[in-house]
C-alpha cells in the first residue's frame, strides 16, 4: 500500500521524529524512504521583498546588499540540508531501507505538494523549526498539505512505539471508510488490535456507522473492538486513545468543498493539535 513514503525534513528534533516513524513504515512495508529538505525563499529573500515592496528578489529595485546577504544565506542553507539529507540516507541504510532525497528552494507547501504526487504517504512532524508547521492548521503548511495532498498524511509528535493498537475514528464518510481500509491493511494477518470508534454526537445515523465499520472488518476477517460513545467528537476520540493505549489514531480528513468552513475549530483541527500519540489524516 505505502510504497513510496516522502518525509520533508528541516533539521528540528520534530522532522527527525518523522524520520524515525517514515524509515519504521518503510521497513514494514517494504517502501523507498523520499526524503525532501526545502529552503524557504520567502525566509531567504524576506529583507529584499520587504525593503523594495517587490516579490520579485531579482529586480534591478532590489538592493545589491539585501540580495547578497539572501544569497549568502541560499548557500547556507543549502549546506545545513545537504548534510540533513545525508544523514537520512545514513539512518534509512542503516535500518535496511532504501532512500532518494531531495534538496529544493521555493514555497514550502507548494514543493511538498508537487513531490507528494508521487508518493503513497507523507510523514511531517507536528511542529518544524521556528515553528513553520505549527499554530493552527488553517494557514500552516501542514494544513496546506492535509488538504490537497492526494495521499495520508501522517503528523507525529513523539519517538515511534510498536503499533500494537490502531484506533479508527469511523463515521460512515468516504474519507472514515479510506482511514478504516489503511487500518485494516495495516491491522491484518499481524498482531495487533484494531479499535473502531464511532461518536454519536446527535447528528446522522451514528449507530448504523458502528455497525458498518465493523461488518467491514469482519469481511476481511478482522475481529474489531467496536465503540459507539456519546459525546463531543474530539474529545471522546482523544479520550478513546489513552484509554485503549492505541499507538495510532486514523481519522477521515473533510472533502475540499467542506475543508475551509469545517477545519477551524473542527475534529481534525483538534485531533491533530492535541494528540499525544501520531495522528494519520486520510484523504
Amino acid at each position: 500500500m505505502f510504497d513510496k513514503i516522502l518525509v520533508p525534513i528541516d533539521g528540528s528534533s520534530d522532522s527527525w521524529v518523522a524520520v524515525d516513524h517514515a524509515i519504521s513504515l518503510a521497513r514494514e512495508e517494504n517502501a523507498k524512504i523520499l526524503g525532501l529538505y526545502i529552503a524557504d525563499e520567502r525566509v531567504i529573500y524576506a529583507p529584499c521583498w520587504s525593503a523594495a515592496g517587490l516579490m520579485d528578489p531579482l529586480s534591478p529595485d532590489c538592493n545589491p546588499v539585501l540580495l547578497e546577504q539572501a544569497e549568502v544565506l541560499e548557500r547556507q542553507i543549502k549546506e545545513q540540508g545537504e548534510k540533513a539529507l545525508k544523514d537520512l540516507r545514513q539512518r534509512s541504510a542503516v535500518a535496511g531501507v532504501e532512500a532518494e532525497t531531495y534538496f529544493e528552494t521555493g514555497i514550502v507547501s507548494q514543493i511538498i505538494l508537487d513531490y507528494a504526487n508521487q508518493a503513497h504517504l507523507i510523514v511531517m512532524g507536528r511542529h518544524g523549526a521556528g515553528g513553520k508547521w505549527s499554530g493552527p492548521l488553517l494557514g500552516s503548511t501542514f494544513e496546506a498539505v492535509a488538504r490537497h495532498a492526494p495521499a495520508p498524511v501522517l503528523a507525529t509528535v513523539s519517538d515511534p512505539r510498536p503499533l500494537n493498537t490502531l484506533l479508527v475514528a469511523y463515521d460512515g464518510s468516504d474519507r472514515a471508510k479510506q482511514a478504516l481500509e489503511i487500518a485494516l491493511h495495516l491491522v491484518k494477518n499481524r498482531d495487533r488490535r484494531l479499535v473502531l470508534l464511532t461518536v454519536d454526537d446527535g447528528r446522522n445515523d451514528r449507530p448504523a456507522a458502528s455497525y458498518e465499520a465493523a461488518v467491514l472488518a469482519k469481511e476481511q476477517g478482522v475481529d474489531a473492538k467496536r465503540l459507539l460513545v456519546k459525546g463531543h467528537a474530539a474529545e471522546m476520540i482523544l479520550k478513546t486513545a489513552q484509554e485503549e493505549n492505541a499507538d495510532l489514531i486514523l481519522i477521515g480528513a473533510y472533502g475540499r468543498s467542506r475543508f475551509l468552513s469545517a477545519l477551524f475549530g473542527s475534529t481534525v483541527d483538534d485531533v491533530v493539535h492535541r494528540s499525544e500519540r501520531p495522528v494519520m489524516v486520510c484523504r
